[in-house]
């Protein structure tokens, strides 16, 4: 499955002439989680996005909301989630960036850092983090890192694949949601990948979770007939697919999820497709066909 992303660094050796203005800061949140935002425009009067990556683990909400950008400062709006005013100012120092072996052709990148000061606030929906700061750690080298492929992974659905793979979609109102479960063999651990989609007004939200977890939290039949998914946390309850009935009685349940500041998300009921399919996944070491 596909995660999103609202906002990509820009390739490597960025300068003035591809970004009117681009800053990034990092911030240490509560209960784990780390906060690293970044903003830019490509505008003449400074309007442009500024982006929160709030992460722990597996699992990670991020928020795109408009921001302006100045040469000496950037200020962002969240409404309830918290607001960005902070004055940018040059350092005079010289940061250098080496790709890994074999990544970016090598080649040194150079870039000026620059300080912070002013406020941050970050306030997590339900109080699942709380971040804030006057002086955020500069992270200008999220815009100058280089893109590496890591190779090596991918999924083959079809045909005579040994394993399965569940997705599900949420195709009505509300929050927009994808699901896949995906186990090679009936004995094999079940790697469940969950993103969400949300509009707050002028803020794009999206959240996801990526687990791994035992051989019963996804159980199906040999035909693919029927499937079963009965994870642990971050889930709870259960759901169950049944291909011989009508497509829209296929998926039922009681299956919920538990997001950064989305708790219960259900992931069945009315506008829920499922789809069961042979497939393999191939994922680094954890996973093999």
């Amino acid at each position: 499955m596909a995660t999103a992303v609202l906002l990509a660094p820009a390739p490597a050796g960025a300068t003035d002439s591809d970004l009117k203005y681009a800053y990034a800061f990092k911030v240490e949140g509560s209960n784990g989680y780390s906060v690293l935002a970044a903003a830019l425009n490509e505008r003449a009067d400074g309007r442009g996005e500024i982006v929160l990556f709030v992460t722990r683990k597996r699992e990670s909400a991020i928020y795109a909301a408009p921001a302006l950008l100045t040469a000496t400062s950037l200020k962002a709006n969240l409404g309830s989630l918290g607001k960005v005013s902070l004055e940018v100012t040059p350092s005079g120092r010289e940061k250098q960036l080496r790709p890994p072996r074999g990544c970016g052709g090598g080649r040194t990148i150079s870039y000026e850092a620059v300080r912070f000061n002013g406020s941050f606030e970050f306030h997590g929906e339900g109080g699942y983090t709380e971040a804030a700061s006057a002086t955020p750690t500069e992270f200008t080298r999220f815009f100058h890192a280089p893109i590496c492929s890591l190779g090596g992974g991918g999924e083959v659905a079809g045909g005579r694949q040994p394993g399965v793979r569940l997705r599900l979609r949420s195709l009505g109102g509300g929050p927009r949601f994808e699901l896949q479960a995906n186990k090679n063999r009936p004995d094999k651990r079940s790697r469940f990948e969950v993103d969400v989609r949300e509009e707050r007004g002028a803020i794009s939200i999206l959240r996801h979770a990526e687990v791994w977890l035992g051989p019963t939290a996804f159980q199906y039949d040999p035909l693919l007939e029927t499937a079963t998914l009965q994870p642990p946390a971050p889930f709870s309850g259960r759901a169950s697919f049944y291909r011989r009935l009508a497509p829209e009685n296929r998926w039922s349940g009681n299956l919920a999820v538990d997001l950064p500041g989305r708790l219960g998300l259900p992931l069945t009921g009315p506008g829920v497709q499922a789809t069961l399919v042979p497939a393999c996944l191939n994922v680094g070491k954890r996973s093999a066909c």
